[in-house]
């Protein structure tokens, strides 16, 4: 038998519908056929007579497309690898259950076809299983073969071990409260431990150890990382995780989504609008793809949301003006309204208990931003919440959110003319803030919103040089600087700023 027939009669019954259900979900209709033909068949025929079953004949073309129909289908298996890497697990219970009944010869078949299907997922506990049975069994019927099968034992549990070694040293080293606790050395030991393994034979394990390394260097900001040849790297850890996509992980790591975030931030450091957006769009493709999110906080899908309002918000953040709607792209605009919706949804779900609040301040947060696009109803909406996030989450520790909270508030009231509440706004601000760390980039927004205002309000010349001392302050963000030019020749606030 080739491997997906060997592939498809491992798999239990829901695994088996889970999968059917996913290739009829995604249109993959010879894949499909090919794997009902294989479930339906009492007996198993060879790799020609299959073929003759799924295309009508098995000519030596036809075979060929056979064949590639074969590995193609194989590597959509990546479906049950991320959403069910246990998948082959029950199958040791069922050569047990054959044991007991005497049938030895299914209990042997099961074994062989196990092996063949555990090594190509990289599924080592399987194989670990598998072989303690083997070699039991060769113990008890005296063959010289259980030692050789010990052996593999040995083999797959350091396999096993050292896959969790790399995620307890992410989880241990690079859990970092803050990156000033990380020295040099420290850096250079970390990428040292991570290149050991890059080249690894053990594609999940090759893949585990590179995602380290640019994990570490991104987390850092480390200049190393914003290389071009980065670039190149991530692209090429990304195409051999997809070739390799039926390898095994530990469930509940989206390995995937955390190659697509290390593209994300290397493609928003050189900003490259375009190719970020279509990082963005690839996060939202795979935000349901896995299921288990269904009973968690879908981090993929918050992750791209958060990516893509601060993008708009920051590119087209001059909600003040009378004409914004008129000028806003039509794309910009349903995108807009579809993540409303969408924040809308994701707000309304009970899955917001305990341990999540952090999480659901923040999307309430971009929530309130997204309003601040609207009409002047959905401005008011979203001052309102803000207003109430402030008011009712004071005794929970969100403080590296507070800057941002006060960036939409101050927006949201310079938007409306209320210039009076846009400057006590501030002053609130640099209260609560008096003692924290804040966000730069968040800091020098209030204050050009905040000296725009003031100068709104009383026409005193210190405010147009204070507005123009901000502007040069922004110089690592274009962004910024284009807010201000827009504050300045919309309101005709005299301010001379260098080009």
């Amino acid at each position: 038998m080739i491997s997906i027939q060997k592939q498809i009669l491992l798999l239990s019954d829901f695994h088996y519908k889970e999968f059917a259900d996913y290739l009829l979900d995604t249109n993959s209709e010879l894949p499909y056929k090919l794997i009902s033909t294989i479930k339906k068949l009492k007996v198993q025929p060879e790799s020609d007579a299959l073929c003759q079953m799924i295309y009508g004949d098995s000519e030596e073309k036809t075979r060929k497309k056979f064949l590639q129909l074969t590995h193609h289908t194989f590597k959509l298996s990546s479906f049950l690898s991320r959403n069910y890497p246990n998948y082959l697990k029950h199958n040791i219970q069922h050569i047990e259950e054959y044991l007991g009944k005497g049938e030895k010869k299914k209990a042997n078949d099961l074994a062989d076809w196990l092996i063949d299907i555990a090594e190509k997922i990289e599924d080592y506990t399987t194989l670990a299983d598998v072989y303690k049975f083997l070699a039991q069994q060769a113990f008890i019927t005296e063959s010289k073969d259980s030692n050789k099968y010990h052996k593999k034992v040995d083999e797959y549990l350091k396999l096993e071990q050292l896959k969790n070694s790399l995620y307890m040293y992410l989880r241990e080293h690079l859990f970092f409260k803050g990156k000033e606790n990380i020295s040099k050395s420290q850096v250079n030991k970390d990428l040292a431990f991570f290149d050991t393994y890059i080249g690894h034979p053990s594609n999940s394990i090759n893949i585990l150890a590179r995602f380290g390394k640019y994990y570490e260097l991104s987390f850092l900001a480390h200049p190393d990382f914003f290389k071009k040849e980065t670039e190149q790297e991530l692209d090429s850890l990304e195409r051999d995780f997809l070739n390799n996509s039926f390898v095994c992980y530990q469930y509940l790591d989206d390995v995937y989504f955390k190659i697509l975030g290390q593209r994300l931030q290397h493609q928003m450091n050189a900003t490259n609008t375009e190719a970020m957006l279509g990082e963005v769009k690839k996060m939202n493709s795979i935000s349901s793809f896995l299921k288990y999110w269904k009973s968690y906080i879908n981090i993929p899908e918050l992750f791209s949301i958060s990516v893509q309002v601060n993008h708009y918000m920051s590119a087209y953040g001059f909600v003040f003006r009378e004409d914004y709607e008129q000028k806003l792209p039509k794309d910009v605009k349903d995108n807009i309204a579809y993540l409303k919706i969408k924040l809308e949804d994701i707000l309304a779900k009970d899955i917001w208990e305990e341990g999540h609040i952090i999480k659901f301040i923040n999307v309430r947060c971009f929530y309130s931003a997204l309003l601040l696009t609207g009409d002047e109803k959905d401005k008011l909406k979203s001052i309102k919440i803000l207003e109430d996030t402030l008011v009712s989450y004071q005794q929970i520790p969100f403080q590296k959110f507070l800057d941002g909270i006060f960036v939409a508030l101050i927006m949201g009231y310079f938007s409306l003319k209320e210039y009076d509440k846009a400057i006590s706004t501030y002053k609130r601000y640099k209260k609560i803030t008096a003692e924290q760390i804040v966000i730069r980039e968040n800091d020098l927004t209030i204050d050009a919103y905040y000296f725009a205002a003031q100068y709104i309000t009383n026409q005193r010349k210190q405010y147009t040089e204070k507005l123009k001392a901000t502007y040069e302050e922004a110089e690592s963000y274009q962004h910024i600087r284009n807010l201000i030019a827009e504050l300045a020749s919309y309101f005709s606030i005299p301010v001379k700023l260098a080009s």
